[in-house]
């Protein structure tokens, strides 16, 4: 046994009414002097009178929570104003959920344009490095757009080979090549040219660069991206070739064969990605904006919230009595604090009234 003497306690018993059961719940919590006793005990969490307010409670967390996840991420913190002023349960719900829809539809947005202008910043980088790859096949005597056979392919591919090695000896007949651009993460490279010379054996040419800057992905994590062109012969390397970058998450871009044409891409994938710049910033600042102006009130609709659970949840601990239609609840309470108790539930019945 403890050393120490306890309150003289007594077991009360309360019968409120149950259009003021919420209010006086309320002033019976902040006086905070009084352990319930559960009297539904045989009944599940599912079978109590206010399961559906303790749910709608929980859902209102969510959101919350997800507000509080989204102003983290975006480090913005709440200012010192004043706090908002008190709303009802059910319109701060409707605010929540109007909240949610809201953040989530300039959330998903954003997530598009973002990876709209990872696309164009990638294709960019490709049609950049590309003229310089080009300009070597033209100089080995190579035209590209249509798939050639497997015999004549082999005589492109030396001559990629031999210009890349140290320049041609005469000028070898014009031929045809095909080729697929694109953008692979660097840390797959060199699998992926494994693979791609030995699916073709040998009968293709690989030309890479590793981008300079990291290129962030839609959640804004950094990652290292390389750009390549395969140059290959024949209508089954092809497939071939365009099978391996999906199975290891390239992607791939349009690339014109002549240099104008190339050039004449790159401005226009420069222009749109400065368009898409613009709108990505002023979308970017209207959420911020919005997530700013609900940052003060957040954590007091989480307190909020949580109170109007715990009173639910007490109120499921009662016992409702179907023919004098109130609650009757029963709870230890100290008698020292039997006064404070009593002023508690005058005052929720006045709210009430």
């Amino acid at each position: 046994m403890s050393q120490f003497r306890s309150e003289d306690m007594s077991l009360v018993q309360f019968f409120i009414q149950s259009d003021a059961a919420h209010d006086t719940l309320h002033e019976l919590g902040h006086v905070g002097a009084i352990q319930f006793k559960d009297l539904n005990v045989e009944k599940s969490a599912f079978q109590r009178i206010f399961v559906q307010d303790v749910r709608k409670c929980d859902d209102m967390l969510r959101i919350v929570r997800y507000l509080q996840g989204m102003l983290e991420r975006d480090k913005l913190t709440s200012h010192l104003d004043p706090p908002p002023p008190a709303m009802t349960l059910n319109n701060l719900h409707d605010k929540l959920l109007e909240l949610e829809k809201e953040m989530k539809e300039q959330d998903s947005s954003h997530s598009l344009l973002k990876a709209q202008c990872i696309e164009l910043e990638e294709h960019k980088q490709v049609l950049h490095n590309a003229s310089k790859w080009f300009g070597q096949a033209y100089r080995a005597g190579v035209s590209f757009t249509a798939p050639t056979d497997d015999a004549e392919g082999r005589v492109e591919m030396s001559a990629l080979l031999d210009d890349t090695e140290g320049g041609t000896q005469g000028r070898r007949s014009v031929s045809m090549l095909g080729h697929v651009a694109g953008c692979i993460p660097t840390a797959n490279v060199h699998d992926f040219a494994v693979t791609l010379f030995r699916a073709t054996r040998g009968n293709m040419h690989l030309k890479h660069q590793e981008l300079d800057a990291d290129v962030p992905d839609v959640e804004g994590e950094e990652e290292l991206k390389t750009v390549f062109v395969v140059f290959y012969s024949g209508e089954r390397s092809r497939a071939k070739v365009e099978k391996i970058c999906e199975s290891f998450g390239a992607t791939k871009y349009r690339l014109p064969e002549s240099t104008a044409q190339q050039d004449h891409m790159e401005g226009e994938v420069s222009e749109r990605l400065r368009d898409l710049d613009i709108v990505l910033q002023r979308t970017n600042e209207y959420r911020r904006s919005k997530l700013r102006s609900i940052a003060s009130a957040v954590q007091d609709w989480a307190s909020q919230v949580q109170r109007e659970k715990g009173v639910f949840h007490t109120l499921n601990l009662f016992n409702y009595d179907v023919t004098h239609k109130c609650l009757i609840a029963e709870g230890w309470v100290a008698d020292s604090a039997m006064p404070e108790v009593r002023e508690a539930l005058r005052r929720g019945g006045l709210r009430f009234c």
